[in-house]
């Protein structure tokens, strides 16, 4: 066992914090040590809820943690799972639930003083509002004997901690020891259809990033390349997009952020008095509004998963898009496209040729304790040996390795792809609501001057920033207070 003895009688001794006073008395499961260092949980059965939001038809229980069924990873997790039953004589209870269902069964079962399990492992969207209502038990305060927040090879990078923040802790970790489950979780990367651009005589963008020139002005000639038109009618288009998704990240390419300023996470929000900005929305309308629309496919812009399909059926060289739908359990692009690329967005003027950035919404796979469990720190104890490195994949250079054979056709996307993660930033979409994005938004659906736009969701911003936003910025800057120096 990695935690001594001493350290998890501790573990086991910390008083959980109920809800009221009437609350009953919280149960402490009674570890049988004896005179051996080794832990007994005495069969306990530890209930884990698995819940991912897949925005496709993927149904509950097709993989294992993450995994897809039949896939040697799922292989591997479910080793994993019985050798932790083994070990800790405990039995782990996998209880899969729709995700449609499950928020109602999760806060429904601890509004009324019952715990529905005693870890789940779900998609990070409600985090925020679960940590405000004090349903999750926090990472730091409470289970920090047991899991090491700072350790972000197994639980997180800062950056994609973020939104798993609120106020004064954090209420959640990342699976990033294990190959894929990160990875597959953030967006909205570029990719590409390298046999489409061979067969419309484009360019790859590879070897664009390489010679230094890949920007906004190679980029709109390449869609212009990328857009075939036959008597009156687009049978390729230049790029397919969810308008959002590729407002935010050309805005990300000049460096842009909704709480970022000057790369780092900002009390204020990025979009104000910042002349980068007012040039990314000005690429943005060019390629929505401007000389550059024809080359954009218009017509499924509104739904992400559509935007997959129009891709993956070659109406599109280039789409931004989750890289939950590129790869892992949901991904179609993987499945369907012969030959794709992932690349970095084109950069804008007010950064360096080799910037990168990513945004994203929640992560798909991340961990949370509900604060009533009986077995609160039994079942951390569980979910860290659980979540140690797959054999194979012991560190994050294994783990590297295996993308680069298995995701990718080149090892030049891998890089991109990394370095669009290591630089994603949280939009706070479903932390703050959807109406936080309604710059980046109302950028990509309407011709308003940006000028406009700012000025009419200022006061929203402001409000923003006061609450969720800052409640999160808040907890952050405490944890991890190197991002802002």
């Amino acid at each position: 066992m990695k935690k001594t003895v001493v350290c998890l009688l501790l573990a086991a001794m910390m008083t959980l914090t109920l809800f009221s006073c009437s609350q009953p008395q919280e149960e402490v499961f009674d570890l049988d040590l004896g005179e051996s260092t080794e832990v007994n949980f005495d069969g306990l059965d530890v209930k884990v809820l698995v819940s991912f939001f897949s925005g496709n038809s993927a149904v509950a229980g097709d993989n294992i943690l993450g995994y897809p069924l039949g896939t040697g990873l799922a292989e591997l997790a479910q080793n994993r799972i019985s050798d932790t039953e083994k070990d800790l004589n405990c039995k782990v209870t996998l209880d899969y639930r729709e995700w449609g269902s499950f928020s109602s069964y999760f806060t429904g079962s601890l509004a009324a003083g019952i715990s529905p399990s005693d870890f789940a492992f779900i998609t990070s969207f409600d985090i925020y509002s679960y940590a405000k209502a004090g349903y999750l038990a926090g990472i730091s305060t409470q289970l920090g004997s047991v899991i090491d927040y700072r350790d972000s090879d197994k639980w997180g990078a800062p950056n994609l901690l973020e939104c798993c923040c609120y106020k004064d802790d954090l209420y959640g970790v990342l699976p990033a020891a294990w190959p894929d489950l990160i990875y597959s979780s953030f967006g909205y990367p570029l990719v590409v259809n390298e046999d489409l651009i061979s067969v419309v005589g484009a360019n790859d963008p590879r070897e664009l990033y390489e010679q230094g020139v890949w920007n906004w002005n190679t980029f709109n000639e390449e869609l212009e390349k990328c857009t075939v038109v036959e008597s009156g009618e687009t049978l390729t288009y230049g790029l397919t997009a969810h308008s959002p998704y590729m407002s935010e990240m050309i805005l990300g390419s000049n460096g842009v952020g909704l709480t970022r300023v000057n790369g780092k996470p900002s009390l204020e929000c990025g979009f104000y008095n910042n002349p980068a900005f007012f040039a990314a929305a000005e690429e943005v309308q060019l390629i929505r509004f401007g000389d550059l629309s024809y080359t954009y496919y218009l017509e499924v812009e509104g739904d992400p998963v559509t935007v997959t399909d129009s891709f993956c059926t070659g109406k599109a060289c280039y789409a931004f898009m989750p890289t939950k739908y590129i790869f892992g359990v949901y991904g179609d692009v993987s499945q369907k496209v012969d030959n794709y690329a992932v690349v970095r967005t084109p950069v804008g003027p007010d950064v360096a040729p080799d910037h990168a950035a990513g945004i994203y919404d929640g992560m798909t796979c991340s961990i949370v304790f509900p604060v009533l469990s009986d077995y609160l720190n039994e079942a951390a104890y569980v979910c860290n040996e659980i979540f140690n490195p797959l054999p194979g994949y012991e560190t994050r250079e294994d783990v590297i390795e295996y993308m680069r054979r298995n995701n990718f056709f080149d090892p030049r996307d891998c890089d991109a792809f990394l370095d669009i993660l290591d630089h994603a930033m949280y939009n706070y979409f479903y932390s703050a609501g959807g109406d936080v994005r309604n710059i980046p938004a109302t950028l990509a659906r309407s011709n308003t001057p940006p000028a406009e736009i700012l000025e009419s969701n200022e006061g929203l911003m402001t409000n923003h920033f006061d609450n969720a936003v800052g409640d999160m910025l808040e907890a952050y800057s405490l944890l991890f207070p190197e991002q802002f120096e």
